[in-house]
């Protein structure tokens, strides 16, 4: 039997996949406590923005150039008013600021619509995620929210508006709410990253990794970013995925349908649980190869374990 995906649909009378306002609250507060996301030894590192020229050519707000549209890129950037004038559809270019960058990747599948304790698991990746980000914007780095899984909500520029950032999250939490959440073709994002964003940045991905592992299991699809940029895994879980209790029958939404599991099996249980040790083992095996991080974070952490558990991971070297 084929371990069916972790999830839970949501009824449209439950509450919203947000977190709550005092935990927002919190680690907006805490996020200034983080230690650097960004060490010295990367490329191009700038402690405070200012109006240096980067040498790459990109996102930003200086226009440099257009040029002819390239299979992969992001259709907002295409210049349609100009492309209309001539044969082909143009692209305007810019010079991408000196400023560092910080991209943070939120797995959307329904994996993450899955919690048996006291919340999500996409609830506390939101969680985390804002957690990040004020702890980027407090190290004066440039924002960048990837939710490729959602597809209402392309990506936009790196910002360091804090209001900005906060309307994103919001937005993305109200899609989730109605569903837009969908699955990831994760190949295909790590190309256009590896494309578009300059090296010498961060990168951050928060997820539960069980779609990306499926086909990927160790993740190796990853090590190319890896050698640009600074990677940092975090994976969320619910305690059922260390520990399957023993319930009896439980219906657990899988692909394609719902799947019945007889959670009284105890070699089920055993093999659940080692499943769930490879992909931790997966993740922290690729972060130390690859000089990044892996924080392993369960749905039932509160804003001040979320804090304790990022600088722990943090401050030791991978």
């Amino acid at each position: 039997m084929r371990w069916p995906v972790f999830a839970h649909r949501i009824p449209e009378t439950a509450p919203s996949v947000a977190p709550p306002s005092a935990a927002l609250q919190a680690v907006w507060q805490l996020g200034g406590h983080l230690p650097a996301l960004a060490p010295d030894r990367l490329p191009a590192a700038v402690h405070l923005p200012g109006d240096q020229r980067a040498v790459r050519l990109g996102q930003g707000m200086d226009f440099e150039q257009l040029r002819p549209y390239q299979a992969g890129e992001p259709a907002n950037r295409i210049d349609w008013r100009i492309s209309a004038r001539g044969q082909v559809p143009m692209v305007r270019i810019f010079r991408e600021p000196a400023q560092r960058q910080c991209h943070l990747l939120l797995d959307t599948a329904a994996s993450m619509l899955f919690g048996t304790r006291q919340q999500l698991k996409i609830t506390q990746a939101l969680l985390v995620g804002q957690l990040l980000t004020a702890a980027a914007l407090q190290q004066n780095l440039a924002v960048s929210l990837h939710t490729p899984g959602i597809p209402s909500l392309p990506d936009r520029h790196p910002s360091t508006q804090r209001a900005q950032l906060l309307h994103r999250w919001q937005a993305i939490a109200s899609a989730l709410d109605t569903g837009s959440g969908g699955d990831i073709d994760w190949p295909g994002l790590r190309g256009r990253l590896y494309a578009q964003v300059p090296p010498g940045q961060i990168l951050i991905v928060l997820g539960d990794f069980l779609t990306d592992t499926a086909t990927d299991p160790a993740l190796m699809g990853w090590v190319p970013l890896a050698s640009r940029h600074r990677l940092i895994l975090v994976s969320l879980y619910d305690p059922a995925e260390v520990h399957l209790p023993d319930v009896g029958r439980a219906t657990f939404v899988g692909h394609p349908t719902p799947q019945r599991v007889n959670t009284h099996d105890p070699a089920l249980r055993a093999r659940l649980t080692a499943q769930f040790d490879a992909r931790q083992q997966a993740l922290t095996a690729l972060a130390q190869s690859t000089q990044g991080h892996h924080v392993a974070i369960p749905t039932t952490l509160n804003p001040e374990g979320l804090l304790t558990a990022f600088s722990d991971a943090l401050a030791v070297s991978a």
